[in-house]
């Protein structure tokens, strides 16, 4: 199956080819989804260079800006089937939820276009004036992954042109499809040179980063990767947004109906293969309700349909790339070797395509590589506990910080307990939620800064203090 016949770059309101080109490949079937063109370090000076010109317009009237992120959002919603398609085509992820997150991006540009750039008064009185305002800070270079790559990079794309930025967007090599045909759709929308979309390796993207010409960079993907643009800003001190890899621990106390929470605790875990940043990592559960949540998750996995993501039987597709897989099934081959169980799954699914079942691993020490690393993928390590405070004590242990959440039938002491989490966001008998208006980011190795709300946007703004003295009266 192949949805986009000829993709394009976007560069300066025009679609362009290149000579060079990488094949995307459908992690469902082994197949090939389409060739990608790539751009060249002339290509992105060219990008970068259009967006600085762009800029001074663009970021002169707030309306127009407004406007044009209701039409991201009309232009999201209008084109979410094809989009959708095309996103299940090249990272295998099922119809279904492909449509969802289409229909969140769209929900990430409405809610830019519905909050004007705010003014902080600090002092209005007779004495002085003082007023905190929000100016762009030039050209935002967004790096996006591979993962989850409409709503992400509609999210980062959506802040900057708020906050009256100009953007270069940078798909994942593994997935660059449907942000490419999403910038085709786009190039009706915004005026040149405003949204431009390359697509390259990480040499590409180091060319980005070091851009003379960018302002910003807002870089979603793995803590290591995070680290090296930190690295690679910190001459002209750019500024950064970095949201990085995660371990998320989910505590499930011994007060939870067992037969309630097993399917949001597996959807917490499992849902997008396990492929989502802030995905349940690791699973501590009391002792006295071990075996009924272990057998009940069990249940879930057993029900789960893995199968072509374009079937609507199907619950699970396959993890979205070679390395990915690879990954996943060296962590559980290494953690069945050293003493774990998988009551669930264990090993690939035969045939074609990225196929890895939902496994459940028990009998772990905490220093095994699947309790230690983000795995990423559809592999859940299950530990017990006996007291709390050694629950809250391992699921701290860790450089990760992105999110936690606590499971019990006592709102009360749940929430006591997320409090003391070091983690971005805490759940309590929740998982994941993200929304635009919530602030969402890391602690310690998780990230730098914060996505989502006020905060957010401030991240893409620089913020001018108009301080006034005012003649006295008498």
């Amino acid at each position: 199956m192949t949805i986009l016949t000829e993709p394009r770059l976007l560069v300066n309101g025009e679609l362009v080819a290149t000579g060079a080109t990488l094949t995307v490949e459908n992690p469902a079937t082994g197949e090939s989804a389409g060739q990608c063109p790539v751009a060249s370090r002339a290509l992105l000076d060219d990008a970068v260079d259009a967006a600085l010109r762009a800029g001074s317009t663009w970021a002169a009237d707030w309306s127009t800006r407004s406007r044009a992120l209701e039409t991201i959002a009309h232009t999201l919603t209008d084109n979410a089937e094809t989009l959708a398609q095309t996103l299940s085509l090249e990272i295998g992820l099922p119809l279904k939820d492909a449509k969802f997150e289409v229909a969140a991006a769209a929900a990430f540009a409405r809610h830019r276009a519905a909050h004007p750039l705010p003014v902080d008064i600090i002092h209005d009185d007779a004495r002085q004036s003082v007023r905190v305002y929000r100016a762009p800070i030039g050209v935002v270079a967004a790096i996006i992954p591979w993962n989850a790559p409409v709503m992400i990079a509609v999210e980062k794309l959506s802040c900057a042109l708020a906050a009256g930025n100009t953007i270069v967007i940078k798909p994942s090599p593994l997935a660059p499809l449907t942000l490419l045909q999403l910038a085709s759709l786009l190039r009706e929308v915004l005026p040149a040179g405003v949204l431009n979309v390359v697509v390259g390796d990480d040499e590409l993207g180091a060319a980005l980063v070091t851009h003379p010409d960018i302002g910003m960079v807002s870089f979603t993907g793995s803590t290591a990767a995070g680290r090296q643009i930190m690295a690679a800003a910190a001459p002209r001190l750019r500024r950064l947004s970095l949201e990085l890899g995660g371990n998320d621990a989910a505590i499930v106390l011994p007060d939870v109906d067992v037969d309630k929470i097993a399917s949001k605790i597996f959807a917490g875990a499992f849902y997008r293969t396990g492929q989502v940043c802030a995905a349940i990592k690791r699973l501590y559960v009391h002792t006295d309700v071990l075996e009924p949540l272990t057998a009940a998750l069990a249940r879930v996995a057993q029900a789960t349909t893995l199968g072509d993501p374009f079937d609507p039987a199907t619950t699970m597709g396959p993890l979205a790339n070679r390395a990915q897989f690879e990954r996943v099934r060296t962590l559980v081959e290494t953690a069945l070797a050293s003493g774990g169980t998988a009551v669930t799954g264990g090993a690939p699914l035969p045939g074609p395509g990225l196929f890895y079942p939902p496994t459940l691993v028990t009998g772990l020490d905490p220093d095994a590589a699947l309790v230690a690393e983000e795995q990423f993928g559809p592999a859940l390590p299950i530990l017990p506990f006996d007291h709390v405070d050694e629950a809250i004590d391992a699921a701290n242990s860790t450089d990760f910080g992105l999110g936690a959440s606590v499971w019990t039938s006592d709102i009360a002491a749940g929430t006591e307990i997320a409090a003391r989490l070091d983690a971005g966001s805490a759940w309590v008998n929740r998982h994941g939620i993200v929304s635009p208006e919530v602030p969402f980011g890391g602690t310690k190795q998780s990230g730098v800064g914060r996505a989502n709300a006020a905060v957010g946007l401030d991240q893409y703004c620089e913020l001018r203090t108009v301080s006034v003295a005012l003649p006295r009266t008498n």
